[in-house]
C-alpha cells in the first residue's frame, strides 16, 4: 500500500507539471530542453496554482471532486496550454546548450550547493514519509476540510462553515484531497510527501529563476542559509499553507522584480497565476499580493505607458479568481476576513506593542537564524553599490510585509501580544520574509557584483 501511495502521488505531481510546464511553453516558449529542465520547479509550482485556482472555481459551482476530475483537469489543461502555444506558433525546444556553469569554479560551486540541498531535501523526504499528523491547525480544519472534499465531492457544508478558520480558502485542501486520490486512501502519513514535493518545487524554482540573475557562489549559500533556518527545520513538512502562500507569493514578487528591467509578458503572466494561487492558498496571501502589486505599481512609475496595464491585468486576473470562495462564505453567513474596529483609547500602546513583536520574531534567532540579518546587509549592499531600482523594491516589499504583520496583531484585538502560535500568528506570518530572502540575497549581492550589468533570461 505505501508504495502504490507513493508512486501515486509521483504521478499526481508529475501531471501537476507538466501541465505548468505546457503553460510556460505557451506564454514563454522554450528554445532548448535545457530552458525547460531550469523552469520545471516554476512550472511545477504553476501547475499547482493553477490545478488549486481552478477547482476553488469548480467546487463554488457545485462540481463534484474525484480522481478522474483530476485527471481530466491536469489532462485538459496540458493540452489547452499546448493548443495555446501552437497558435502562438511556438516552436519544439531543441538541445541542451546553456545549461551548465561557464567556469570550472561556478561547476563546482554549483555541483556543491546540488549537492548539498539534495542531502538536506532527502533528509526532509525520510522525515515526512512517516510524519505523523501534529500540528493542531493541520488536524483541526485543514486535513478535516481535504477529507470532506475526498469523501463527499465537494465544499460540504457543516465541515467548511463550523470548522475552525472557515473563511480561509480552499487551495491546499483541494491539493490534499487530490493526493489523497492518487494515493487511493485518505492515508494521513503518506501524504506528508505531498508537502515535501512542493518544497522541493520551490527549492528548484528559486535556483531556476535566479540561474542566469545570479552566481552559484551567492545563489546556492542563500537557499541552503534558508532551508536549514531553525522554524523550517521543525515545521516545513507540516500540513497546512503557511510554507505554499510564502512560496507561491515570493516567486510572484521574484518574478515582478525581474519585470522591472525588460517587463517580459510570460512573467507577468505567470505572476498572474502565481498570486491568484496565493489568494486562494491562505488570507495572508491576499495582504502579500496587494503589497506585491503596490510596489511594482509604484517601481515602474517611469515605464507607467507599458507597465501598468500590464500589472493592472494582473491584478484583475488575481481579482476575479479571489471574488468567487468570498462570495461562497458569505452567502452561507460566515463573518468576513476584515478585522473589527479598534476603540480609539487602545490603539496608539496596542500599534507599539504590535511592532514590537513582530521585531522581536523577525530577529530571533532561535526562529530564523541569521537570515533577516543577511538580508539587511544585502539589501545595503544593493542600494549603495547595486541596482539601486531593484534594492528598492525588495527593501520597500520587505518593510511593507513586516508592517503587515504588525497590523494583523494590531487590528485583531483578540489576539494577545506573543510570540506563541497557538495564540498569535506572528511566527508564521513572518516566514515570508524569511522565504523573500532566499530570493532577494542573491539577486542584490549579483547586481552589486557585476556594476549593475543586466542579464538576459
Amino acid at each position: 500500500m505505501t508504495i502504490r501511495a507513493i508512486t501515486g502521488l509521483v504521478a499526481l505531481n508529475v501531471g501537476f507539471a507538466v501541465m505548468g510546464a505546457s503553460f510556460l511553453w505557451a506564454v514563454r516558449g522554450f528554445a532548448r530542453w535545457s530552458d525547460a529542465l531550469r523552469l520545471g520547479g516554476l512550472g511545477y509550482l504553476l501547475g499547482v496554482a493553477a490545478f488549486g485556482t481552478v477547482w476553488t472555481q469548480f467546487l463554488v459551482l457545485g462540481l463534484p471532486f474525484g480522481g478522474w476530475g483530476v485527471i481530466l483537469t491536469l489532462v485538459g489543461g496540458t493540452v489547452a496550454a499546448c493548443l495555446v502555444g501552437v497558435r502562438l506558433g511556438r516552436s519544439r525546444p531543441r538541445g541542451f546548450a546553456g545549461l551548465g556553469p561557464t567556469s570550472t569554479a561556478s561547476l563546482l560551486v554549483t555541483a556543491s550547493g546540488v549537492a548539498l540541498v539534495g542531502l538536506l531535501l532527502e533528509a526532509f523526504f525520510r522525515s515526512a514519509r512517516l510524519q505523523s499528523l501534529q500540528a493542531f491547525d493541520a488536524w483541526a480544519f485543514w486535513v478535516p476540510k481535504a477529507k470532506a472534499i475526498y469523501f463527499f465531492g465537494g465544499l460540504d457544508e457543516q465541515v467548511f462553515t463550523t470548522s475552525a478558520g472557515p473563511t480561509y480558502p480552499p487551495l491546499v485542501p483541494i491539493v490534499d484531497a487530490a493526493a489523497f486520490h492518487a494515493m487511493g486512501s485518505a492515508d494521513t502519513v503518506t501524504f506528508h510527501l505531498q508537502f515535501w514535493f512542493l518544497v522541493t518545487g520551490a527549492v528548484v524554482a528559486i535556483a531556476g529563476c535566479l540561474y542566469r540573475h545570479a552566481p552559484a557562489w551567492a545563489l546556492w549559500p542563500s537557499i541552503l542559509l534558508v532551508l536549514v533556518v531553525p522554524r523550517f527545520g521543525e515545521r516545513l513538512m507540516t500540513p497546512q499553507a503557511d510554507v505554499l502562500v510564502d512560496v507561491l507569493f515570493v516567486l510572484g514578487a521574484l518574478l515582478l522584480a525581474l519585470s522591472l528591467r525588460d517587463w517580459r509578458g510570460w512573467r507577468l503572466a505567470a505572476v498572474a497565476v502565481l498570486f491568484a494561487g496565493a489568494t486562494l492558498t491562505k488570507r495572508e496571501g491576499l495582504l502579500y499580493v496587494g503589497l506585491a502589486l503596490v510596489v511594482a505599481f509604484a517601481a515602474s512609475w517611469s515605464r507607467k505607458r507599458v507597465a501598468w496595464p500590464a500589472l493592472a491585468s494582473v491584478a484583475a486576473v488575481v481579482i476575479a479568481a479571489a471574488v468567487p470562495w468570498r462570495l461562497w462564505y458569505r452567502s452561507h453567513d460566515i463573518a468576513g476576513e476584515a478585522p473589527p474596529s479598534l476603540g480609539a483609547g487602545a490603539a496608539f500602546e496596542r500599534a507599539l506593542d504590535s511592532l514590537r513583536l513582530s521585531w522581536n520574531v523577525l530577529f530571533d534567532t532561535s526562529l530564523w537564524s541569521v537570515v533577516p540579518f543577511v538580508l539587511v546587509i544585502a539589501l545595503a549592499i544593493g542600494l549603495a553599490w547595486g541596482d539601486r531600482r531593484l534594492a528598492a523594491f525588495f527593501a520597500v516589499l520587505t518593510i511593507l510585509v513586516f508592517f503587515g504583520g504588525a497590523w494583523v496583531t494590531y487590528s485583531y484585538r483578540d489576539l494577545p501580544i506573543t510570540e506563541n502560535e497557538a495564540l498569535n500568528p506572528i511566527v508564521r506570518y513572518t516566514g515570508a520574509i524569511v522565504v523573500l530572502a532566499a530570493a532577494a540575497m542573491p539577486l542584490l549581492v549579483a547586481s552589486a557584483w557585476t556594476g549593475n550589468r543586466e542579464r538576459e533570461t
